[in-house]
């Protein structure tokens, strides 16, 4: 922790300057204000401040493994800064990015909703996952766009789920939220807060179609809580290779925006212990792979930026030789503005199905698949709070009837400093 610490500096110095009168202001952007203008007059200069916590708490209200136990809660801290390298020296289309986060909390999911001979596939605490309890470099990369050519190179530690087969996250569960390359794939395909060194180039075709492939180390240390801050390569075993075409037409159905997303990835892992035949674990391989296909589209507008009706899907392949989850597919919609008092709400309805691959020799898998089910409401009393009450309903966790069903009352928070 004593890295997060020295990370939490320039934060603290900041609230010690921030203006009594701007701080917690209802018509603010952030908790803190605008630390007297100083926050305003660095941004202008090239240096950006992001600061946000997060928390999930949830309650299993019925069924599962343990319904009725106390509730839980999981929390993730976020700390970030962006160097805008050609105000602060000249340095043309260059970025520079450092991101630190740390996981706090328990899962409902685990202690009271699964069988822990078939473990809930998603997690109804978006919060709790890898680097949980620990601190960790999130992200710690440079990025240079050549404006004239399109083209963008990035580079340094990162997560694959920045770049690649990324979705918004207004829901609780992970079923729903970041790249589901990382939920049904996570052994090899690692999201933020792990991060990895890889690099990314970004080629724009036109101004609505770009294409884009990375190359990231596969190191399995990099999801340990203790290595949340290595950054050797001792135990790396090959890399993995994402490539996704993007597409986000301005004016699509109704004349309304999308994106488009279409990939896919091939990891080179040859250790059996990283890479095996699921049928038989004794059985290594030298790959895996997988595809992806992620929309979201508008449907209808108030006329005001985003107000209005928006949907989402989400649809994965993987490969049946070496991974536990063989497809999956999401749907969902989310309404903007259900209000015009609260423009940034946002209204959501998503269903999640995981198939368990049938090779796999597992009588506990005895259900066709996992499917996940979340309503709920993204109240933003300000900009810099937002209060997220949940409804979730779990059928056949982790695809097994060893456990009911679960109904899940939730709770999530965002507070932006």
């Amino acid at each position: 922790m004593k890295k997060l610490s020295l990370a939490l500096l320039p934060l603290l110095a900041a609230m010690t300057s921030a203006q009594a009168e701007s701080a917690f202001d209802p018509q603010g952007q952030y908790l803190l204000g605008d630390w007297g203008g100083k926050r305003t007059e660095l941004a202008q200069q090239g240096v950006k401040f992001e600061a946000n916590l997060l928390t999930d708490t949830a309650y299993l209200a019925e069924g599962g493994r343990n319904d009725g136990a106390d509730p839980l809660t999981s929390a993730q801290l976020w700390l970030g800064t962006q160097l805008d390298m050609e105000k602060l020296a000249g340095w043309d289309g260059v970025t520079i990015r450092a991101v630190a986060t740390a996981r706090q909390g328990q899962s409902t999911s685990i202690e009271d909703l699964q069988d822990p001979g078939a473990p809930h596939m998603a997690n109804v605490q978006g919060t709790f996952g890898r680097g949980n309890q620990k601190s960790r470099l999130s992200e710690l990369s440079i990025e240079k766009k050549f404006k004239d050519q399109g083209t963008s190179i990035k580079a340094g530690r990162l997560g694959l789920g920045m770049d690649f087969n990324v979705m918004g996250c207004d829901f609780a569960s992970t079923a729903f939220c970041a790249a589901q390359m990382g939920k049904w794939q996570g052994n090899i395909w690692m999201n933020t807060p792990v991060s990895q060194w890889g690099a990314r180039v970004k080629q724009e075709l036109n101004p609505e179609l770009a294409v884009q492939v990375g190359v990231y180390e596969f190191n399995p240390e990099n999801a340990l809580e203790r290595h949340g801050w290595n950054l050797d390569t001792e135990n790396a075993d090959g890399v993995t290779i994402p490539a996704e075409v993007i597409w986000t037409p301005k004016n699509f159905v109704n004349g309304l925006p999308g994106s488009y997303r279409i990939g896919g990835m091939y990891n080179t892992a040859d250790d059996v212990n990283n890479q095996k035949d699921v049928a038989n674990p004794t059985d290594g391989k030298n790959r895996t792979f997988a595809g992806w296909l992620a929309i979201e589209q508008q449907l209808t507008s108030t006329g005001n930026g985003r107000q209005g009706l928006h949907s989402f899907a989400n649809f994965t392949w993987h490969d049946r030789d070496t991974n536990k989850v063989d497809n999956s597919q999401q749907i969902g919609l989310k309404y903007i503005g259900l209000v015009d008092s609260q423009p940034n709400d946002i209204l959501g309805l998503a269903v999640n199905r995981v198939h368990v691959n049938d090779r796999i020799n597992n009588p506990n898998f005895d259900a066709s698949a996992e499917y996940n089910i979340e309503l709920n409401y993204s109240y933003n009393p300000t900009k810099w709070l937002m209060l997220r009450p949940n409804l979730q309903y779990v059928i056949n966790p982790g695809s097994t009837n060893n456990v009911d069903n679960a109904f899940v009352l939730g709770l999530g928070t965002r507070i932006i400093f």
